[in-house]
């Protein structure tokens, strides 16, 4: 099948048939609008509810401190974009590597007054004590993602969450700390009470849900969102919540169970590349499994194509970050590498659905291709 040729699947995955059939009946067994209070609502909000309860579940929160959006990119905006209410602009953190939509934020951030602070993240990692440092009493907002989502590395949230908490008793003054969770969503244990985060973004269509579908998780439910529109979710996110959606996204998750041999299939894969002097830009430790990123003498742009002639989808990085020129490139370069090995990424993601036959032939058909060019 051509799906055993798609690796861009931290870009997005196909929609599960399970994840399908559960929108599909959600859409027909649940016509009402949450918001009404006939029955045929009712029932609707019945079953709203009910998906709420099972995310909160599975990621360790309570269920009114989850919020349904159009997904990860909105869940981030409402956030970042409620610190624009402060009479008073003070420090923001961000990490290098973060995902374009928190980065994206920095130009207005700065254009309003605030001191915007981008933390180098070399080799995909923000230590605690880089952390710890570009701290101050007039922090806000400190926002580093959990998995980064070009090279597939783990951050330490715990711990640098323990960071942010101590600096708060010393400055006696509250930061949130806001973490980009759509890469670790299934793909690694999140116990969201224990990181003591006070926000996180998830994105639906990462594992194998539906698109236009995202989760906002926050601690307090303290944001005041920049437009409340109808006062749907409590005033967090406006507009008629999309219920099969949902359910379809609560199913997915439900059903993603990481294989376990997708780090070996990794870890093959890129001792495959190193025995052929093929660069690997991933790391062999504390990473998800599910991204490998090399470089190679080629331009990502031209090997990509070539792939794709051959029937393999793969990314040169992040596909977010395609859309604007040299974005991705920028997030290479901020984890430590040179501009050369920028040029030539290309990012190789996998999902459970991922065969190990074809995986295997597409890293040949890479290694074969590069010697073409030399």
């Amino acid at each position: 099948m051509l799906d055993s040729y798609y690796f861009d699947n931290a870009a997005t995955t196909k929609i599960s048939s399970d994840a399908l059939n559960s929108y599909i009946e959600t859409s027909l067994n649940y016509p009402g609008n949450p918001s009404s209070k006939h029955t045929l609502g009712l029932e609707a909000k019945k079953e709203l509810e009910r998906a709420r309860v099972g995310f909160s579940n599975i990621l360790h929160t309570k269920p009114e401190q989850l919020f349904f959006t159009s997904g990860a990119s909105e869940a981030i905006s409402i956030v970042i974009s409620s610190l624009l209410w402060l009479k008073r602009p003070g420090r923001v953190i961000f990490s290098a590597i973060e995902h374009e939509a928190v980065l994206s934020f920095a130009p207005i951030l700065k254009e309003k007054g605030f001191d915007v602070v981008i933390l180098k993240a070399k080799g995909g990692y923000v230590t605690p004590e880089e952390l710890e440092g570009a701290l101050t009493p007039e922090t806000k907002l400190v926002a580093i993602q959990a998995v980064n989502n070009v090279v597939g590395t783990i951050n330490d949230i715990k711990a640098l969450v323990k960071v942010v908490r101590r600096k708060e008793e010393e400055f006696k003054r509250k930061i949130f700390f806001f973490s980009d969770s759509v890469q670790a969503l299934g793909k690694i244990d999140l116990n969201l009470t224990d990181l003591d985060i006070d926000g996180a973004s998830f994105s639906s269509h990462k594992i194998h849900g539906p698109r236009g579908i995202g989760l906002l998780y926050l601690k307090r439910g303290e944001i005041q969102a920049l437009a409340k529109a109808g006062g749907q979710e409590k005033g967090v996110r406006g507009g008629t919540e999309n219920l099969p959606a949902i359910v379809s996204f609560y199913t997915a998750l439900k059903e993603f169970k990481p294989r376990s041999n997708i780090l070996d299939l990794n870890l093959k894969l890129r001792e495959i590349f190193i025995n052929n002097n093929i660069k690997v830009l991933s790391p062999a430790n504390n990473i998800t499994g599910y991204v490998l990123t090399i470089t190679t003498p080629l331009p990502s742009e031209v090997l990509t194509r070539m792939l794709s002639d051959e029937g393999f989808a793969v990314s040169s990085g992040s596909a977010c970050s395609n859309n604007a020129k040299g974005k991705s490139e920028n997030v290479i370069l901020a984890l430590g590498y040179t501009p050369q090995d920028a040029k030539g990424t290309i990012r190789i993601s996998f999902s459970p659905e991922s065969d190990e036959k074809i995986a295997l032939e597409l890293a040949q058909t890479i290694i074969k291709k590069v010697n073409e060019f030399k």
